[in-house]
């Protein structure tokens, strides 16, 4: 009978919502207006924030480096930004730590392109020695993998300038022919394939598949505000679950962020979001950041908040 009366109990409790939710928590969240940082927004207009007692102050941003010197001032609490830029930070003493995973790259849907101008004739790595490459951040993943790539395939990176800028601007810069190539990521490469041509998938020389973004603060805020980063996870594993699973309305979120159109956003590929997180699927890009950003490698463990 008591056994029956605690399962009876139990059954009632799972019905109603979690005691610590009568809480609500009042946080700000940055990331960029890109699909592979959309997950904040995925959860903001679906209410996946606010079921967990969640108030979300979305603070968008530029790039990862963006991101990162604002959770590192405290200017916001939680970003969403390149595993590269927080691995970096990581390495100069800013206690940064993973609270949940990102985006997923994965070679079977590359979303990152190098692409010329429509008249070069660059075709291969050795054909970009000497160039000038667009990247929307320096010193991040899209200038380290693309340096990767070149020297895996013949070329020598060391030759190469990089130049920053936003992606709109790469756009322009690829049709005026200003640069000599760049890297694009969606939803840009379908509106630069006017005027550029795809060569190559840069990221594919770091790994078959690997955490390209992923959601951080700081170790101080972590351990300040663990019932906040004990449901933020939770709810980025559901946003992951549910962004696979529903492009279409996801799509329609992000069309409203990113300013996308419909053609854009039916023809460009969808970034496939982590459901857990994996050390061995940070691991790669943290090795990558090392070689050509010149910081000690570590164990990936150290950057995971347990």
């Amino acid at each position: 009978m008591i056994r029956r009366k605690a399962l009876a109990l139990l059954g009632a409790a799972s019905l109603m919502p979690p005691a610590a939710y009568a809480q609500e928590f009042s946080i700000t969240v940055s990331t960029t207006p890109v699909d592979s940082g959309g997950e904040p927004y995925f959860a903001y207009e679906t209410g996946f924030f606010k079921e967990a007692g969640l108030n979300v102050t979305l603070v968008p941003a530029s790039n990862g480096a963006a991101i990162a010197a604002a959770v590192a001032s405290g200017a916001v609490d939680v970003g969403n930004s390149n595993v590269v830029s927080i691995a970096q930070a990581h390495q100069k003493g800013i206690p940064f730590v993973i609270v949940a995973p990102g985006g997923l790259y994965n070679t079977r849907t590359p979303s990152a392109i190098l692409m010329v101008p429509k008249k070069s004739t660059a075709r291969s790595a050795r054909d970009l020695g000497g160039k000038t490459i667009a990247v929307n951040t320096l010193r991040g993943l899209p200038q380290y993998g693309t340096q990767a790539w070149l020297d895996k395939h013949g070329g020598d990176s060391s030759t190469v300038r990089f130049v920053e800028m936003s992606s709109p601007d790469i756009l322009s810069a690829l049709a005026s022919e200003r640069i000599d190539a760049a890297v694009l990521v969606e939803p840009f490469v379908t509106p630069a394939t006017q005027t550029a041509t795809p060569i190559a998938h840069p990221f594919d020389a770091i790994a078959p598949a690997f955490l390209i973004t992923a959601h951080f603060t700081t170790l101080d805020w972590a351990r300040a505000h663990p019932a906040v980063v004990t449901r933020l996870q939770s709810v980025i594993v559901k946003t992951a679950a549910w962004a696979n699973k529903n492009h279409d309305r996801s799509g329609q979120i992000l069309m409203k962020y990113a300013k996308l159109n419909e053609d854009t956003l039916h023809t460009m590929l969808r970034t496939v979001f982590a459901e857990r997180l994996d050390p061995a699927q940070i691991q790669p890009v943290i090795d990558l950041a090392a070689k050509y950003g010149g910081i000690p490698t570590f164990p990936a463990g150290e950057l995971l908040y347990r």
